[in-house]
């Protein structure tokens, strides 16, 4: 969606104007920094009614662990609040906008705040809302499997799906015409957890065991779940399986959502997926359950999330229709 805002828009140009500045004044590292970088910003984070109303943006730079490990804990705070009143003094012709605070992360692949994220060196990453292989809102789960049981992988990512799960199901998700090596690629680079659906010829594949390596490379959590008599091996096989019934796989959706809240450990990211859940419910039931789901897990909504909601009661009849009690 296109920024209301002006300055969010200018970042990219204000950033390498700096990268220019601090090379001409010898500051070698910051300029590595800015050079380093994904960069994201978000948008409103504060708002002052004076002259009219002025917005505040926050701004984070991803940074790899070889940057960021020169860094201190306790000088960090300075590097960001140089960046952030450098950046504010290219934005001075701004009206009723302004950077309010610079922050410098670890780039962690699997955090979707930095899949979303944007070099200024490099091509832009892929951001998982543009592909029609995720239901957007929803947590990305890449389900690894064998194609000869990938209609009980659909079964599992349709159960999957009622909490907030968009799962990617190679063969099955990948549209017409389009070419599944690479799209199974875009799936392996911006999900956010994988689940690996372990049959007794799981590891005979050499693309199961690539997916899984994958995975493992990038930090990514594993799930296995075993739905036949072998173990998992390698590297996943460290760790015991969630047990599941081939005849009924989508029977182990909740043991896996339970163990994903585990794992993931992203309560706002969580509770996205839940009000996305909740307002893409298909009937009247499912609906009932997703709500009552997501009144357990939720204890607040922040403003966006709100008006998902209030916008799901309009839209989607299957609530709409529904006295379905208030949050």
């Amino acid at each position: 969606m296109p920024s209301k805002h002006y300055l969010p828009s200018k970042l990219g140009t204000y950033l390498k104007r700096l990268e220019l500045e601090y090379a001409r004044a010898g500051n070698s590292f910051l300029r590595e920094i800015i050079a380093a970088a994904y960069v994201t910003v978000i948008e409103e984070t504060s708002y002052d009614n004076w002259n009219g109303g002025t917005y505040g943006h926050d701004v984070k730079l991803f940074l790899p662990s070889e940057i960021i490990g020169k860094i201190g804990l306790d000088e960090q705070r300075q590097f960001c609040e140089q960046l952030r009143e450098d950046l504010n003094k290219c934005a001075s012709s701004v009206d009723n906008e302004s950077f309010r605070l610079v922050n410098l992360e670890l780039a962690e692949e699997s955090d979707p705040e930095f899949q979303r994220a944007i070099s200024l060196s490099r091509q832009p990453r892929t951001d998982p809302d543009t592909l029609s292989i995720w239901t957007t809102g929803h947590l990305r789960l890449f389900l690894s499997h064998r194609d000869t049981h990938k209609v009980a992988a659909r079964q599992l990512a349709d159960a999957l799906s009622s909490y907030g799960i968009s799962a990617f199901v190679a063969h099955d998700t990948i549209e017409p015409m389009t070419t599944w090596q690479r799209e199974i690629e875009k799936g392996l680079e911006t999900m956010e957890m994988m689940l690996a659906f372990v049959t007794d010829d799981f590891h005979e594949s050499s693309w199961t065991n690539q997916e899984v390596g994958y995975a493992l490379g990038k930090h990514v959590p594993i799930i296995s779940v075993k739905f036949e008599r072998k173990e998992p091996f390698g590297f996943i096989g460290t760790k015991q399986a969630l047990k599941g019934d081939l005849d009924h796989p989508e029977r182990s959706a909740p043991a896996i959502y339970k163990i994903l809240v585990e794992k993931l450990g992203q309560k706002a990211r969580l509770q996205q997926t839940l009000v996305s859940a909740f307002a893409s419910s298909p009937n009247w039931d499912e609906a009932r359950a997703r709500f009552d789901r997501m009144k357990e897990a939720v204890s607040s909504l922040n403003n966006e999330e709100i008006e998902q909601i209030q916008n799901a009661y309009s839209s989607n009849e299957q609530i709409e229709s529904r006295d379905l009690p208030q949050q």
